[in-house]
């Protein structure tokens, strides 16, 4: 399986949720178009380019040496694409809900960083609360050009595929707990391998799109085992946190591919999705999707498929 293709990062610390992957598919000749997450506030920061034929990141991800007079005198090759689009198309649940005009630059603070960023005339349905606020809220997926976006789809709690993939994850879950714990030296995990697996695991998000095979559907899963907490854990009691891709196919074909870590109930270090839709080209499919935690917010593109 393939993971991120293009990853940009905003953090207050180094570490991101995802290893960066060099962008390096080759793709039949396409138009080009460019990203960008709007938020609430009505900020754009572009965050991957698609030049026709490859995944490019241009934007460096802290604070520019000099920030250019106007928007108008931005590097053309900032922008990934050869130019500036004059206007981008805002996409939201898979719904393309208009176009937004790009009017200034603007320094955009997120968390502990400061980025290079785009003014545009979006005017929210909601009041966009303080940039304290983290993650901050995000009103969708701009696109330059005419690239449709499909929605990701959020699978209900407790129906018959959530509680299937459930069914699907728990042994291989239960493998990279293990060798997740043996990755410590200085520390045992408070609880053996059979009580391990004797505690509930819990599916706290799921989220689904078809694959690019017929016949194949594509999920991204987030797990929790949740430990109760002992007299030495002041109240936060030790987890293993997993995320991660499952495929089913015709004749409940499973492929798989996820990642487990022990941490705390505090979860520090450990990201959540933000799914903001899936772009196809050609015969490959692309999920363009936000990852939060407490220190930092980042922005992937990812096949996720094989």
């Amino acid at each position: 399986m393939k993971h991120a293709v293009l990853l940009a990062l905003l953090a207050c610390s180094t570490g991101p949720a995802i290893a960066r992957v060099p962008a390096v598919a080759s793709l039949a000749e396409k138009t080009p178009f460019l990203l960008a997450v709007l938020s609430r506030d009505g900020y754009a920061m572009p965050f991957a380019a698609f030049d026709g034929k490859h995944w490019k990141e241009p934007w460096p991800a802290g604070r520019a040496a000099e920030m250019p007079v106007s928007i108008d005198d931005v590097d053309r090759d900032w922008w990934g694409i050869g130019q500036r689009p004059q206007r981008m198309t805002l996409w939201a649940d898979g719904v393309k809900v208009g176009a937004v005009t790009l009017v200034g630059l603007a320094m955009v603070k997120s968390l502990c960083s400061v980025r290079l960023g785009l003014k545009t005339d979006y005017k929210p349905s909601q009041l966009a609360p303080l940039r304290t606020k983290a993650p901050y809220p995000k009103d969708g997926l701009l696109v330059s050009g005419d690239v449709p976006v499909e929605r990701i789809q959020i699978v209900e709690p407790a129906s018959a595929e959530w509680n299937r993939a459930l069914i699907l994850i728990t042994d291989r879950f239960n493998k990279l707990e293990t060798a997740a714990t043996r990755e410590f030296t200085d520390w045992r995990h408070p609880f053996d391998e059979r009580r391990r697996k004797a505690q509930p695991l819990t599916l706290e998000a799921m989220y689904r799109a078809p694959n690019h095979k017929a016949g194949w559907t594509t999920y991204y899963l987030e797990v929790v085992r949740q430990y109760p907490a002992r007299p030495i854990d002041a109240g936060c009691g030790v987890a293993t946190v997993g995320s991660g891709w499952l495929h089913v196919g015709p004749k409940d074909e499973i492929k798989m591919e996820l990642a487990a870590r022990v941490t705390y109930c505090d979860r520090k270090g450990v990201s959540v999705m933000l799914p903001l839709g899936v772009i196809r080209i050609e015969d490959r499919t692309f999920w363009v999707a936000q990852y939060s935690g407490y220190e930092y917010e980042n922005y992937s593109v990812i096949e996720p498929d094989s």
